[in-house]
């Protein structure tokens, strides 16, 4: 079986002052392609204390046994959040994903700190395939055990494939990200409520987010780059894709976790009733 959509990268335990819940950009991908109606398939490792299946359904997972599951404490002040990692599972590789799935027409590699070999985008890039690279595990670092943002490199390794997201809160000098789109085809820098730039060959385009009454931001990164690349493998077209998606990860914002990620007449419904301008530069 060859699916649709697949995405690579750790599942987490992401503990909050609440307790803890399931994370990571494979959980928030997976369930937003699956409620786009794409057939998902899911790569990851943990310990037996997650149950990937039971958490995410109508997902066709893969789950890498580990004697840890990747942990991650999240506190929020001022909007921004700060994290420690506390466990760590198996990285994961080529080998790791069945050989029929590499066949996906798109790809979304997710690794949230290093859980992703860093030469698996150039071997999963191939005519015909949409990879999306989540840049986050592979830009983050570690201070004793708290995550600090990484520097934009132009020559990273893991610097293959055709679609880049990152988050303002990933990279030291959010200014210098435009410099990988001498590298790939588009690269995506998000900054929550301060909207999105895509910038696609010579071209810049600047978006603003949807104002939406917030309960979680978690996520909501991982939810833009699954909507954005599905929208573009539609339409080729980067504006349509970066509209589709903010307007998808506004509307995840409204519930906890997983709970609020958005099938597609009510994305269409926020992009027929708000919609935003598209400022090409």
């Amino acid at each position: 079986m060859t699916p649709d959509f697949l995405v690579v990268g750790h599942i987490v335990k992401d503990i909050t002052t609440s307790g803890w819940r399931p994370g990571g950009s494979v959980y928030y991908a997976a369930a937003q392609a699956r409620r786009l109606g794409l057939g998902v398939a899911a790569v990851t490792s943990c310990a037996s204390d997650l149950d990937p299946p039971a958490i995410l359904a109508d997902i066709h997972w893969r789950v890498v046994p580990s004697a840890q599951t990747t942990t991650f404490e999240n506190r929020y002040a001022d909007a921004r959040r700060t994290q420690r990692v506390l466990a760590r599972a198996m990285p994961l590789c080529l080998e790791d994903i069945p050989h029929d799935w590499r066949a996906a027409p798109t790809v979304l590699l997710g690794p949230v700190f290093h859980d992703v070999d860093a030469s698996l985008p150039a071997l999963l890039t191939r005519p015909g395939a949409l990879v999306g690279l989540g840049a986050q595990g592979w830009l983050r670092s570690l201070e004793d055990d708290h995550v600090k943002p990484g520097r934009v490199e132009p020559d990273a390794p893991w610097l293959a494939g055709d679609v880049l997201f990152a988050s303002d809160e990933d990279v030291e000098d959010a200014g210098a990200v435009g410099a990988w789109s001498r590298r790939l085809p588009i690269v995506v820098l998000t900054r929550g409520r301060g909207g999105c730039t895509v910038w696609a060959g010579p071209s810049r385009l600047d978006l603003p987010a949807y104002d939406i009454d917030e309960i979680d931001a978690t996520g909501a990164g991982d939810v833009f780059a699954a909507a954005f690349l599905i929208r573009y493998q539609e339409t080729a077209d980067a504006g349509i894709a970066a509209r589709f998606a903010s307007a998808a990860a506004a509307l995840s914002l409204r519930g906890e976790g997983v709970s609020a990620i958005a099938v597609r007449p009510e994305i269409d419904a926020l992009l027929y009733r708000r919609p935003v301008a598209k400022v090409w530069a």
